[in-house]
Formats: structure tokens, sequence, C-alpha cells
């Protein structure tokens, strides 16, 4: 989906946008591509927070309580749900990075939930979106087509609410 669209709805967008400096260095490190159009929103718009509902992570997100870094929120969130699956397997029926093959969490949202990536399945089916909201659900949409149906309310899950906003939050370490 053209990032273009998304002026529409959340403003021009704030940053840079350079995708290979944003994610060259996280994904040697965590040796995964990620996939293009999510790389390009949040190289374009940063992070910060969707609709006062969801916060949204940047691999060059400053670290510590004031930031909003990716990789810290894939160990927060690989550390949580690694206990919770082991405590309860049948309430967390996906793995979560770093597990092999597990889900990248992305987002969260005010109230704790996560949204994820989920990798490719092998059967030619690209990334898909993963929603932790008590429930799991997954949409076989990439990443810009279920932020465009989120924030437009064309989900049937309700997921984001109210006019679509989107506020910088955090910085971005040079």
């Amino acid at each position: 989906m053209e990032l273009s669209r998304f002026r529409e709805l959340l403003g021009e967008p704030s940053v840079n946008g350079d995708v290979e400096r944003d994610w060259w260095a996280l994904e040697g490190r965590a040796g995964i591509e990620l996939p293009d159009d999510y790389k390009a929103f949040v190289s374009a718009y940063g992070s910060g927070c969707l609709n006062d509902q969801f916060y949204l992570f940047h691999p060059r997100g400053v670290a510590g309580d004031d930031g909003l870094r990716l990789e810290s929120l894939w160990e927060q969130a690989g550390y949580a749900y690694a206990e919770l699956s082991r405590n309860a397997p049948d309430m967390y029926p996906y793995a979560v990075y770093p597990a092999a093959d597990g889900c990248l969490p992305i987002a969260r949202s005010s109230s704790g939930n996560h949204i994820f990536l989920s990798p490719s399945n092998g059967e030619g089916n690209g990334w898909s979106v993963v929603i932790d909201m008590g429930a799991w659900v997954e949409l076989p949409l990439p990443f810009t087509d279920f932020l465009w149906a989120a924030l437009r309310g064309g989900l049937e899950i309700p997921l984001v609410r109210g006019e679509a906003s989107f506020e910088p939050m955090g910085a971005l370490e040079p």
C-alpha cells in the first residue's frame, strides 16, 4: 500500500524515512528480514501513539522509560509470553520471538495488549498480523493494509476507536 494514503488520516510523516539506515543493523542482529511495507511506515512516521491507544516502536528509538525502542519491546514481550505460555499453553497459541518462527511484537496497547507480525507460514503466504487482545486473532494482511483498515473502522474486531491520529513520541538515536 502506498504510504501517501496515510497522509490524509495521520498527517505528514515526521521522520527521515531512511529504511536502510533504520533497519539494517536490527535485521542483521535478529537474522530476520521484516516486511517492506511495515519498515517503510515506521521509518516514515517513527515511534508514536496511534489513536491514543497503540504505541508503535522504532528500531532507533531511545532505550529506557522515555523511548519506544523496538528491540526493548521484543525483549519484554518475549520474556513475558514465554512465561505465560509455560503456565497456560492453551491460552497462548502463538510463539513469540525469540522463539523459532515466533511472532514479532511491533505495537503495544495502552492496556498492555500486543500487535505482532507473524512470519510467512511457508505455504507461500507472506507476513500476517496477529493480535492478542485477550483472544488471539490472525489477520492475513500486510501491515499497511491492516493499519489502513483499523484506522478506518474496516476490521471486524474493534481494535482502534475514534478519529485516526498519530502522535510522535520518544526520541530516535542519531
